[in-house]
């Protein structure tokens, strides 16, 4: 067996308009722990591990957007929890855009949200 060329994804980049303005959102909404800081970048850890998630400072409205897939919405990269619906009632309750939950072929609970820069991201159980 061919070993893999990569030894794993150290970060995740989310592209925002304003970055103070995005670093608390993503602080006070989703609860994310900041542990980097630079002009252009905000760097936050997710868990105790990788990948980190890096807001960065973009100079024109560039929402991170999955293209269409049939009838597939989708999204670039999933948070994961241990209670979707605990997750879901908590956004809903932040006045966070998100979808209904749903069910991934019968068993995987999950749901879309946006961010205040319009980046759609997702959490699944």
């Amino acid at each position: 067996m061919k070993r893999a060329l990569f030894t794993g994804i150290p970060g995740v980049f989310v592209p925002v308009l304003d970055l103070g303005k995005s670093a608390e959102w993503y602080k006070n909404v989703l609860g994310l722990e900041e542990f980097k800081r630079s002009d252009i970048t905000v760097e936050f850890k997710v868990n105790d591990g990788d990948p980190v998630l890096i807001l960065f400072h973009a100079n024109s409205h560039v929402p991170v957007k999955f293209p269409s897939n049939r009838h597939i919405e989708g999204n670039y990269f999933i948070f994961k929890t241990s209670d979707v619906e605990a997750t879901h009632n908590i956004l809903v309750k932040q006045k966070v855009p998100v979808s209904d939950i749903m069910l991934f072929e019968g068993v995987q609970k999950y749901f879309f949200f946006e961010d205040i820069d319009g980046n759609k991201l997702s959490v699944e159980d």
